[in-house]
């Protein structure tokens, strides 16, 4: 009977271990995608900066090609090569010198740097918490004699961890 309640007690523990690991497999893939937008925004400023800086060297007066979507461009003749209007948040754009655009994306830059060092760090703990939980979910189901299950859940788990049977390449 003792052994019976024992049984009973760790398929609880079991299924508190799983719902765990489900929850931080979830908080992984939160993460992930936040740092898919960081790494998309870094690239954006990247791309802006560099734009800025070839606007920079323009004698003014010169046509260039402005995209406008589609691979498609009208042409556009800049006359002023010192300033841009730069928005600054909530739908408010403010005109800067070239210079100061550039200082505020450097700044936006190393504060989205910051913020990826951070959630790679989350991801980190995350996955050092994961795996922790996934072993104790193993111990425990050889325990209580569900191995095979307990092998079928934990690829399953590192295939969506992965992002499929792939590898997620």
């Amino acid at each position: 009977m003792a052994e019976k309640k024992g049984k009973e007690k760790d398929r609880e523990k079991l299924q508190r271990l799983i719902a765990e690991i489900q929850q931080l497999q979830g908080q992984a893939e939160a993460i992930n995608a936040q740092l898919d937008l960081i790494d998309t925004s870094i690239e954006e400023l990247n791309r802006v900066e560099e734009t800025l800086k070839g606007v920079q060297e323009l004698k003014g007066e010169e046509e260039v090609l402005v995209p406008v979507g589609a691979q498609s461009f009208v042409k556009a003749t800049i006359t002023d090569t010192d300033r841009v209007i730069v928005g600054i948040g909530a739908g408010v754009a403010v005109e800067r010198t070239i210079d100061e655009a550039l200082e505020s994306i450097d700044n936006r830059r190393q504060e989205l740097e910051k913020a990826r060092s951070e959630a790679q760090k989350r991801l980190q703990e995350i996955s050092q918490k994961l795996q922790e939980k996934q072993r104790e979910a193993q111990q425990l189901a050889e325990k209580l004699g569900l191995t095979q299950q307990a092998q079928q859940a934990q690829q399953a788990a590192q295939q969506r961890q992965s992002g499929g049977p792939s590898g997620g390449s």
